[in-house]
């Protein structure tokens, strides 16, 4: 009887196996957002001379963020990565706009990378070009060519980035 009992606890625990080992992990999908929106401002608060946080607050500006998360499995531990890119401006005159050179500081054009490394953090980029134009009542058709410094006080190279993104209304932070 001991062997029966045995032999089925035997079965029954190969069995719970063999379906957990079927079960895919949890993923949590990739996620992109292009949004802007008016009468916004970026604020900038500035500490250890070289490091910042920000904030969105009502103002007079147009505020564009493009953000992207990635995949994400459950069970992996520290394998999220996020970043992204934002700029304020002047309400568009027109159909288009451009930003470059020493507008980048003006305009704010920032960088975020979120993840488990040490390249993590805001930065304020100072190079590339950003072109908008207006391809519908509220949609914007915005191409970035930058190019991402190291982290202050870090080694490395920039990095170039280029993508483009239909930006709608939304809300910033979500």
């Amino acid at each position: 009887m001991n062997k029966m009992i045995c032999l089925i606890s035997l079965l029954g625990a190969f069995a719970n196996n063999t379906q957990a080992q079927q079960e895919k992990p949890k993923v949590n999908p990739e996620m992109k957002r292009f949004v802007y929106q008016a009468n916004s401002t970026i604020t900038k608060r500035t500490y250890d001379s070289i490091y910042f946080d920000i904030s969105y607050n009502p103002g007079d500006k147009w505020v564009f963020k493009y953000s992207y998360k990635a995949k994400d499995v459950e069970m992996i531990a520290d394998d999220e990565y996020f970043e992204s890119y934002e700029f304020e401006m002047d309400p568009p005159k027109g159909n288009s706009f451009t930003i470059e050179g020493n507008d980048f500081i003006k305009n704010k054009v920032i960088f975020n990378r979120g993840c488990f490394c040490m390249d993590a953090g805001l930065r304020q980029l100072e190079e590339g070009k950003i072109i908008g134009k207006k391809v519908g009542n509220n949609t914007w058709l915005v191409t970035f060519d930058l190019m991402i410094a190291p982290k202050p006080r870090t080694k490395g190279n920039a990095l170039p980035k280029k993508f483009k993104g239909y930006f709608k209304p939304g809300n910033l932070i979500y």
